[in-house]
């Protein structure tokens, strides 16, 4: 059935040459007149083939046939025929118009709804002074409807006719340019076959129109000639365009190539770009648990809706889902290349949407760490809280009762008053340790005077001299400040309880969005990252936040400890 009008204008065409061979006149010089309509009906076969829910197809065959029908109504020896005939042969201009402004994907406004009505009511009231051209006034057929263009009513008729034609090639020119002028680079390539050459020819018509109105174009009205060999050249460029589309799917097994060393990030994408001719392509990976979508970073991606500048296809393997291609709109009409490129991306698209969960899931998984630390730090300010404002105060209530009872006992209770003097003493003994446990736990001194005020005050009660050299902008996260704390303080017990070191250097280096800390000492060395170790809980941390923790503790060479961490 695609073929069914080729064979109908085959058919007309064998009409045409009977209906001249009759009256005993060679079709020779019919035959590039009738060629030039079996292209454009030969044109819409393929547009239909390549697109069936595309007008572009059916119009492009009404102009073939109104072209044809009209060429053979003209030799047909009856006035009546021929006046049909002379009124087809516009109107497959009026055809060739509306197509030129709803290609590729139909009529986009009202404006241009009304452009494109206004060529067909040109050719319906144009009919009375259409003529026949130059032919022996004896041969040529009579338009039964004909008025005279020379004078009077026919005269005001014909260059009213001509202005209203003008003024339509005008906005059509105007639509036709804006639209070329807006399209992006995959747009650009479709409408290639048909927009350059539909301005060429607006541009020769409204010239010859001119002239036929007596204006001086110097041109003459044989100018329109052009316009007449542009029509017959308007479905070979556009028969071209849908060959440099095969071509361009033959591109599809140089990406099957392409994509066997697809290793490098943003290489699939890249690929796939250049095999659509589109840079703004975007490639997404279905998340088979959310059923969303994520870029290759893992981050979300919205597929667009539709009517956008962007449409979406989908990839599927196994008919799953495996990701979506986000391209530009112009690219449907020629979805069979789309499909084809995704077939062949599919399986590296597969393995690329594995990664990319990957991605998701240590995304998921560094912040559930994070909110594991930040919900530890919450539950140790709480306790070293509960600790100050509850125990200890007890136990400084308690002390102080003791020493009041204490001194209220006379001299000869000296025994009873030894036993409360030791009981004061272990009272005090507690107060101490149950301090230096929520400062474990969190010293207050972190919430209320920030990072280096902690740094200095950890420095000042440790065991080993301690050089602090600390600089930091402005307020940091309250996880990074505990980290970075941490990181110190287990430092500094370590250098005073195994590292038998004289001294110890802090170094706290705030610049931009990391924070550098360094706490290096002098004495054995041999620190290691054991499972269990004190160390390996403080890069369980860093590494919870996205930092990292590195010592380097060679034997006899003291140990240098180095923490990095994010802080923007």
């Amino acid at each position: 059935m695609r073929w069914a009008p080729a064979a109908v204008a085959g058919a007309v065409i064998m009409a045409g040459v009977l209906a001249v061979s009759v009256r005993g006149e060679s079709p020779v010089g019919l035959l590039p007149l009738f060629s030039a309509g079996l292209l454009f009906v030969v044109a819409g076969a393929v547009a239909s083939g390549r697109r069936p829910d595309s007008q572009t197809g059916r119009l492009l065959t009404a102009t073939g046939f109104a072209w044809l029908l009209g060429q053979t109504l003209l030799v047909v020896p009856n006035a009546l025929a021929a006046t049909v005939g002379l009124a087809l042969l516009p109107l497959s201009l009026a055809v060739l118009a509306h197509l030129a402004l709803a290609f590729p994907n139909g009529l986009e406004s009202r404006a241009e709804r009304l452009i494109a009505a206004v060529p067909y009511a040109l050719v319906l009231v144009g009919v009375p002074v259409m003529d026949f051209g130059d032919c022996p006034e004896s041969e040529c057929p009579r338009n039964v409807v004909g008025l005279d263009v020379d004078r009077g009513l026919g005269r005001l008729w014909y260059a009213t006719l001509l202005i209203g034609a003008a003024l339509t090639g005008v906005c059509m020119l105007v639509v036709l340019v804006r639209r070329w002028r807006r399209a992006s680079v995959p747009a650009r390539r479709v409408l290639l076959p048909v927009v350059p050459g539909a301005c060429l020819f607006i541009v020769v018509y409204i010239v010859a129109l001119l002239s036929e109105l007596g204006l001086p174009t110097g041109l003459g009205t044989r100018w329109a000639q052009g316009a007449l060999l542009l029509l017959g050249v308007a479905p070979v460029v556009f028969l071209g365009g849908s060959l440099r589309a095969r071509l361009a799917r033959a591109q599809v097994g140089r990406l099957v190539v392409e994509l066997g060393d697809v290793s490098a990030e943003g290489a699939l994408r890249d690929a796939v770009a250049r095999a659509l001719g589109d840079p703004t392509v975007i490639l997404a990976y279905a998340v088979a648990e959310s059923g969303g979508y994520v870029d290759g970073h893992g981050r979300p991606v919205e597929l667009p809706s539709g009517g956008g500048a962007q449409v979406v296809t989908l990839i599927e393997r196994a008919s799953t889902p495996v990701g979506a291609l986000i391209h530009d709109a112009a690219l449907r009409d020629d979805q069979a290349h789309v499909d084809a490129v995704c077939a062949a991306a599919g399986l590296a698209l597969e393995n690329e949407r594995l990664h990319a969960e990957v991605l998701v899931r240590l995304a998921e998984v560094r912040a559930s760490r994070a909110r594991i630390v930040e919900a530890a730090d919450a539950a140790r300010r709480r306790v070293e809280r509960n600790l100050h404002d509850g125990a200890q105060q007890r136990l400084v209530n308690l002390s102080l009762a003791v020493g009041m009872a204490r001194s209220k006992l006379g001299s000869e209770h000296e025994d009873v008053k030894d036993i409360l003097g030791q009981a004061s003493e272990e009272a005090a003994a507690a107060i101490r340790e149950l301090r230096e446990l929520a400062r474990g736990l969190h010293p207050s001194i972190l919430n209320e005077a920030g990072l280096v005020a902690a740094v200095e005050s950890a420095a000042e009660r440790s065991p080993v001299p301690v050089d602090v050299r600390a600089s930091v902008d402005g307020a940091l996260p309250a996880s990074v400040e505990a980290a970075a704390y941490y990181v110190v303080a287990e430092s500094l017990a370590n250098a005073g309880k195994h590292a038998q070191a004289s001294s110890v250097r802090v170094c706290i280096d705030h610049h931009g969005n990391r924070l550098r800390v360094e706490v290096a000492d002098d004495g054995v060395g041999g620190a290691e990252l054991r499972p269990g170790s004190g160390l390996e809980g403080l890069a369980d941390r860093l590494a919870a936040l996205d930092g990292c923790l590195e010592v380097h503790s060679a034997p006899e060479s003291g140990t240098r400890v180095r923490a990095e961490l994010p802080c923007g």
